[in-house]
């Protein structure tokens, strides 16, 4: 993934003055030396994803846990040239992450991205980048409250995705508000109603005709009865 188009002749000055001779970036603050002054940046290709706030990565889940900015961007350890190569490889969430992004890549988000489908979710869009909080945190995109949100802006009417995949269900986001889990949600604040994770998923997102779908015909009594406790019983009876 290319991260940087061009640095002038001048930009790479500045960061030589900056950094010392033989230096090695295996802290945090080598690297934001330059990635923590957006003027380093200013008016380059993608420069918002080259700016790291400092306050917002240490309040992050990242931050908090103490990982370093190598720790993620592994082909950057032990480099000593500066500035960095320009082509470096995409951060792997795998190495820590494994049970997760086998569901991803097994789920329908992860069979579209191993097409080339640039529509595709990465962990990124759903989870952020350098400021990832915990879903227990009410401003994370992946907070209970958040999540139709979070799913609406792909699976909501006009949206890229809506006008370019063939999706059987249409008006998700808006029947979903209109529904009881919904209006739970939305006119209640019932953090324990239902939103697009509890019945299909976080990452193993699966078509309904797959038999390891939660929402398989199979299925659904069982992702059903993870909030509604012996309604199947109650059901049968009745």
């Amino acid at each position: 993934m290319r991260v940087i188009t061009a640095i002038p002749a001048a930009l790479t000055a500045l960061i030589l003055a900056r950094v010392p001779s033989a230096a090695v970036a295996q802290d945090n603050d080598t690297c934001l030396m330059c990635h923590g002054d957006a003027s380093m940046f200013a008016g380059m290709e993608n420069a918002e994803l080259l700016v790291v706030d400092q306050e917002t990565y240490q309040a992050s889940a990242h931050g908090e846990a103490g990982l370093a900015c190598v720790d993620c961007h592994q082909d950057l350890v032990g480099f000593e040239d500066f500035p960095h190569a320009e082509d470096l490889q995409p951060v792997d969430c795998s190495m820590c992450h494994d049970e997760q992004a086998a569901q991803h890549n097994r789920s329908l988000h992860g069979q579209a991205a191993a097409r080339g489908d640039e529509l595709a979710p990465s962990c990124a869009d759903c989870h952020g980048k350098h400021d990832i909080i915990t879903h227990t945190d009410p401003e994370s995109p992946t907070n209970v409250m958040n999540i139709p949100f979070l799913c609406g802006e792909c699976h909501h009417e006009g949206t890229p995705v809506s006008r370019t995949h063939d999706i059987p269900q249409d008006q998700i986001l808006e029947n979903y508000s209109l529904s009881i889990h919904g209006e739970g949600l939305f006119r209640q604040g019932l953090t324990v109603t239902a939103v697009c994770t509890s019945c299909h998923t976080s990452h193993k997102i699966l078509p309904h005709t797959d038999p390891e779908s939660s929402i398989h015909r199979d299925n659904v009594a069982r992702t059903c009865t993870q909030c509604h406790a012996q309604i199947e019983r109650v059901h049968r009876k009745v």
